[in-house]
């Protein structure tokens, strides 16, 4: 073979398998801008499943709240027989901007045998500063398994609702009678009596300013 054919083979083997410098440039180029553009899509998509997910949550929270309010209210009731250890109220008070709400429920669930507990509890909501450091409050559930003569303090407490906004509850003695912002069951309008109907409205809002609404009407038995 001639020094010229062997020359001439190993041009032609270069330009079937070698690359320029230009095409190598333009590749390392497509491959950068495909990668900025996967992790852009990629970070997108992490974007919309967080805030996907913290809606879900702030929804979670604020129905849940609500089904355990309207449970414990459905059962709220004024004892005919109370005595000196044995008092039962339904008082609401108007509050800027968490109501507060205090009274005796059956809703009481017992759970464990032998335990000096009845189906009766004294339940409470009312509000604190956001436990978790948020802008706005915690409502505060509070449970006293035992109903005594003081039926605002006492028993287990724990945050039932953080990020809340608003919440508040208005009564009516029947479905006919005008919307009032507070009941006293030991005031001589209310005596001995609870609402009929009872308006709920639970109003959440995140930092980030995500927002899920509630509201409910519901009333005792």
């Amino acid at each position: 073979m001639t020094r010229h054919s062997r020359h001439s083979m190993g041009n032609s083997h270069r330009g079937q398998w070698g690359m320029s410098l230009m095409e190598l440039t333009i590749s390392i180029g497509l491959l950068a801008v495909i990668t900025v553009t996967g992790f852009t899509v990629i970070q997108g998509a992490t974007r919309i499943s967080e805030e996907a997910t913290a809606r879900a949550e702030l929804n979670k929270m604020g129905r849940n709240a609500m089904a355990l309010i309207i449970k414990e209210i459905n059962n709220a009731f004024i004892s005919q027989n109370q005595t000196e250890h044995f008092k039962t109220v339904f008082k609401g008070t108007d509050r800027d901007p968490v109501d507060e709400l205090y009274f005796v429920s059956r809703s009481h669930e017992k759970r464990y045998a032998n335990r000096k507990e009845s189906d009766y509890a004294e339940v409470g909501y009312y509000s604190e500063a956001d436990w978790t450091g948020g802008n706005f409050r915690t409502l505060v559930h509070r449970e006293a398994r035992i109903v005594d003569d003081d039926p605002e303090n006492g028993g287990v407490i724990h945050a039932l609702c953080h990020n809340v906004r608003e919440f508040n509850v208005r009564y009516r003695r029947d479905r006919k009678a005008d919307w009032i912002d507070e009941w006293d069951s030991e005031s001589s309008e209310q005596s001995n009596k609870t609402p009929k109907v009872i308006e709920i409205r639970l109003e959440l809002e995140d930092d980030q300013g995500r927002t899920a609404s509630f509201f409910n009407l519901t009333g005792t038995h």
